[in-house]
């Protein structure tokens, strides 16, 4: 049996591109198809502008159109299926390394998982805002959600997106997201409190996560991570594993 790495490359980075430019159009901003993928622009320098899925060959004339959509900084979040042309191209017109990912997937379990321990579950419109400062506080090292003023929110009404909060004693301890594609679930926004942290709670909102995807059909489940982080153990705890390096390619 063979495994066709660029296909399953094509295959993530693709969802994972719709999926952001669903989430860009429902914030108001504006997406321009590119190389197979998207560039998501969503405010002048709105930390997630970005061009995500380019895994077919781009010209000069359309990198700097991406430039000139995105703005400063330019970035492009690139798998190991990108066309090799582009990497002498990025070199000539001056980007950056900026950062690395992981990209974890695993397969959807039919019931693999019981019923969590803690309260998990998807929250409705009324709780979009609460969600949202707590994931915001969660990525900011913060406890404080009630008064925190998180730097963007992810909209309520997105197609395909679930918004998932954990509780300890009916207090708000995390967050995280879940979308699908296709049959692709996609799983992300991960962030839990500093003061609930080493309870397993991420594990808890993976495991929620994966049992609603396993009823919406999804076959195959993937997250993306910096490497070596507990996010990284959380998500391999619960299955998944190292598919492909990502790599954040910077123009300032």
């Amino acid at each position: 049996m063979t495994f066709d790495l660029n296909a399953c490359i094509r295959r993530l980075e693709s969802a994972q591109a719709r999926q952001n430019d669903a989430f860009t159009l429902a914030a108001g901003g504006r997406s321009r198809p590119v190389g197979g993928g998207y560039a998501h622009f969503r405010g002048i320098g709105h930390p997630l502008n970005q061009a995500l899925g380019l895994v077919d060959s781009i010209t000069e004339a359309d990198l700097a159109a991406i430039e000139a959509f995105l703005g400063t900084p330019t970035v492009l979040e690139l798998s190991p299926a990108a066309d090799p042309s582009l990497w002498l191209l990025l070199a000539r017109r001056g980007y950056r390394l900026g950062q690395f990912q992981q990209l974890l997937v695993r397969e959807v379990p039919e019931g693999a998982f019981p019923d969590s321990d803690w309260d998990v579950s998807p929250v409705g419109s009324s709780e979009c805002d609460l969600q949202g400062r707590v994931v915001g506080a969660g990525f900011a090292e913060r406890d404080d959600w009630r008064t925190f003023q998180p730097p963007f929110s992810l909209p309520a009404d997105v197609p395909r997106c679930l918004r998932y909060l954990v509780r300890v004693a009916g207090e708000p301890a995390g967050g995280a997201t879940l979308g699908w594609v296709d049959d692709v679930a996609l799983l992300s926004g991960d962030a839990v409190l500093p003061g609930f942290r080493g309870r397993g709670l991420q594990k808890r909102l993976i495991q929620a996560r994966l049992r609603e995807a396993a009823r919406l059909g999804c076959r195959v489940a993937c997250a993306s991570t910096l490497p070596s982080t507990p996010s990284q153990r959380s998500y391999e705890a619960c299955g998944f594993r190292v598919a492909y390096p990502k790599v954040e390619m910077v123009k300032d």
